[in-house]
């Protein structure tokens, strides 16, 4: 019930995963038909890349946001990082606060002072600004890293080699959220280079009992995990994926153009 910065790089995540399921099985696979030039009519679904926008832009996201609080000079705190957000994102479809300008939602006593709430693509999740700056500087780190230094054994030591006080870069270091967008940064790039297969969980109930099906549960996530658009367009489209190759050896002997060989297409 109460998500803090920890839930927020989480769901952040989720939506770069699910932006990447929409390329690949909605978007990419309707523009294929459109190239084979095969007859085909464009089945709407919703984009996440609006939410991600909101969270990675470099210059108005929320994390880039966060990361100037974290780096101006003065008095930084979380509410000063909320004012922030109410001024830069104030306007912005998926983000919703109390306190921003020309706010919808200025009457919603659901939404406390402290707090702000996403659109996300699974739907509203509404976070507790407090701890955000502490734990994106993520300092702790650092001195962890001095401290496992200075240990006896030489395995600990080994491991921690940027706690030595002769290796000490003055330089700030990157922020948690900064790090955590770099590696959603290489993830992303590592899955667009395979060829993944998906499955979907769909959660039967919130107890995590057995013979008990709720039906709104159930809807609620096929609904935002865009299995019914998904559907659709492999009912219209070709719902199964084989090489040739093997599907030649295995089918060849039904056509005579190519069996007993196969000779290429006929010039």
């Amino acid at each position: 019930q109460d998500n803090s910065f920890e839930q927020f790089i989480i769901n952040y995540c989720n939506e770069k995963l699910q932006q990447i399921f929409i390329e690949l099985t909605l978007k990419e696979e309707q523009e294929e038909y459109i190239r084979e030039g095969i007859e085909w009519t464009h089945i709407e679904y919703f984009n996440n890349a609006i939410i991600c926008d909101l969270i990675e832009n470099n210059q108005t996201g929320i994390l880039a946001m966060l990361d100037e609080e974290c780096l101006r000079p003065g008095t930084v705190t979380d509410d000063t990082f909320l004012e922030k957000l109410n001024q830069v994102c104030a306007t912005h479809q998926h983000f919703e606060s109390r306190m921003s300008k020309c706010s919808r939602f200025l009457n919603d006593t659901s939404l406390p002072h402290s707090c702000f709430r996403i659109q996300h693509y699974a739907g509203k999740v509404m976070y507790q600004v407090e701890g955000f700056v502490d734990k994106n500087n993520d300092l702790l780190y650092r001195d962890l890293s001095q401290a496992m230094w200075k240990a006896n054994h030489s395995l600990i030591k080994a491991l921690f080699p940027e706690g030595n006080p002769a290796k000490i870069n003055l330089k700030r270091p990157p922020t948690a959220g900064s790090q955590f967008k770099a590696s959603v940064a290489t993830l992303m790039k590592n899955l667009q280079t395979k060829n993944p297969n998906y499955i979907r969980c769909i959660k039967p109930n919130d107890k995590k009992a057995a013979h008990i099906f709720n039906e709104a549960l159930v809807c609620h996530q096929i609904r935002y995990l865009g299995l019914l658009e998904n559907v659709r367009v492999r009912r219209a489209g070709y719902a199964f994926r084989q090489p040739y190759e093997p599907c030649l050896e295995r089918y060849k002997m039904l056509c005579k153009q190519t069996w007993p060989h196969w000779r290429g297409p006929a010039r």
